[in-house]
């Protein structure tokens, strides 16, 4: 089967998640990816089709603004002979209405994966104006991909017709492979990782750190604007706080979660995340909000659940984090399964099409 896989962010995590996931699914498919430049991995055995962005997002609409390059990139896709055109991500960028209906003309059914079925709090106008256009894509598609069955009836709100729930992938052995041997755990040590957004909680985080004044020390880690407000606490107390406000390689993140003992997901909105199964997999503790997609993710995980906004009681899951979880992953999380149920929604959704011409 031939597939052209779409993604039109390939950012951070988001990046990761693909590329674990396409390097699974060419096992089973002939594969045509469609990326950013920026993308910059070669998987071997993919066909890749790139198209130029800019860090700037204003440039970067100009780019999807423009309709020459958005059909020279279509041409690419369908010189391909593809079954099927999977949008991975960015069901909202300006780019996705217009590959639905060249789609729809060329007889060839359309897949999307939607991420985050209901904006973030704090959501940027880009954020925010990807959220309306994708309600004139999502209706187009043969059949929606959720991480959580918890979303089911929101994509359907979007305009999904079909909804099929594949669970987030782990992509923990990126950075597993990195471990050291000589680095030590640190039991004071609370960890806070990932790219610095409103909705992501820190403010409760840091909260809870000074409620515990010293008992644990708290690590905030990765790149992001963090509020003033909080810059100033944390220079206060660096007797509780150790700050690294910037992006972390691969090597560098399993170092951390190596040192760390707990790993703290204060989220005040989630969809699904790809943390809690990195935790796991370095034996970490996962403490986390009771909301979105962790309601499902984070007991499989062996983690601990806590009630959003409520600083003492995540304080109080942090010290108990060591004794009450047994840190494990799934097997239903491994790339090869994740990958072998995406392979088989493929296959149904081709066979439907086939029985639809009968």
């Amino acid at each position: 089967m031939k597939i052209a896989m779409i993604a039109f962010s390939v950012k951070g995590a988001m990046g990761q998640y693909l590329e674990t996931l396409v390097s699974e699914l060419r096992n089973h498919l002939d594969i045509c990816l469609v990326v950013p430049k920026s993308f910059g991995q070669s998987i071997p055995n993919v066909r890749t089709v790139n198209f130029e962005t800019a860090e700037n997002k204003i440039l970067t609409l100009k780019t999807y603004l423009n309709l020459r390059w958005a059909k020279d990139v279509w041409h690419e896709i369908i010189s391909g002979k593809p079954d099927l055109i999977y949008i991975f991500n960015g069901e909202g960028y300006p780019w996705s209405p217009l590959f639905a209906r060249w789609a729809s003309k060329e007889g060839i059914p359309l897949l999307m994966t939607i991420h985050d079925p209901k904006l973030h709090p704090g959501a940027s106008l880009w954020e925010r104006m990807n959220g309306l256009t994708r309600r004139l894509v999502v209706p187009h598609a043969r059949s929606v991909h959720v991480h959580s069955k918890l979303f089911i009836d929101t994509a359907k709100q979007l305009g999904a017709k079909d909804v099929e729930v594949i669970p987030h992938l782990s992509i923990a052995d990126r950075f597993l492979k990195h471990r050291k041997n000589d680095v030590e755990r640190n039991e004071k040590l609370a960890l806070f990782f990932g790219r610095i957004e409103a909705y992501k909680g820190l403010d409760v985080f840091v909260r809870a750190m000074l409620y515990l004044n010293g008992r644990k020390k708290g690590i905030i880690a990765g790149p992001g604007r963090i509020p003033g407000r909080i810059v100033r606490i944390v220079k206060q107390y660096p007797q509780i706080f150790e700050v690294e406000n910037r992006f972390i390689p691969d090597e560098e993140v399993a170092v951390l979660f190596q040192r760390a003992s707990v790993l703290v997901l204060p989220y005040k909105q989630a969809t699904q995340s790809s943390l809690p199964c990195i935790g796991a997999a370095f034996g970490l503790p996962v403490v986390a909000t009771a909301i979105g997609g962790f309601l499902e993710d984070v007991p499989k995980v062996g983690g601990i659940l806590v009630e959003p906004n409520d600083h003492k009681a995540l304080a109080k899951a942090i010290l108990e984090a060591r004794v009450r979880c047994r840190p494990s992953v799934p097997e239903e999380f491994l790339p090869s399964n994740v990958g072998l149920q995406f392979y088989k929604w493929f296959i149904r959704v081709v066979e439907g099409k086939k029985k639809d011409m009968i």
